[in-house]
């Protein structure tokens, strides 16, 4: 082979060198593009478990205290019987009529727009109606948390 058959050869052999080096970057690029995709993937998946795991140990604890508190079926001690009576009401707001439904009816006995509806009226104490604002907002806010954790 003459040195021009040999020098061509060897460009030939070092442009496809080339090819092959641009062409293991750019499936480098797509392979950890892809990766960073799949990775973000699975930890919006864990952030969700996570909060599922979170809100299901919270509203453990919640039902636990609404079960002894039912349980103990109020106090000789008015004030402890109001108090343990304002827990209960708190808890089965934040829990929703949804989950416990005859509790709810027993215990509140309204819809929720029937509350919002109660505590819009100018007869109402105020102490009253600033307990149904907040037993909304701790509804809202429970139903809030609810739509984030099954959101995908």
């Amino acid at each position: 082979m003459d040195e021009t058959t040999a020098t061509m050869l060897n460009l030939w052999i070092q442009s496809a060198v080339a090819v092959a080096a641009v062409l293991a970057a750019v499936i480098a690029l797509v392979v950890g593009a892809q990766d960073r995709k799949n990775a973000r993937v699975i930890a919006a998946e864990d952030r969700r478990a996570a909060l599922e795991h979170a809100k299901h140990m919270y509203d453990l604890d919640a039902l636990v205290r609404l079960a002894r508190n039912i349980e103990r079926a109020g106090h000789e001690n008015p004030q402890v019987s109001r108090d343990m009576q304002a827990e209960a009401a708190a808890i089965l707001h934040l829990l929703g009529p949804q989950r416990l439904p005859k509790t709810w009816a027993d215990k509140r006995g309204s819809t929720l727009e029937e509350a919002r509806e109660y505590g819009e009226r100018d007869d109402i104490p105020a102490y009253k109606r600033h307990a149904v604002e907040v037993h909304l907002e701790l509804d809202r806010t429970a139903r809030e948390i609810e739509a984030l954790i099954s959101r995908r």
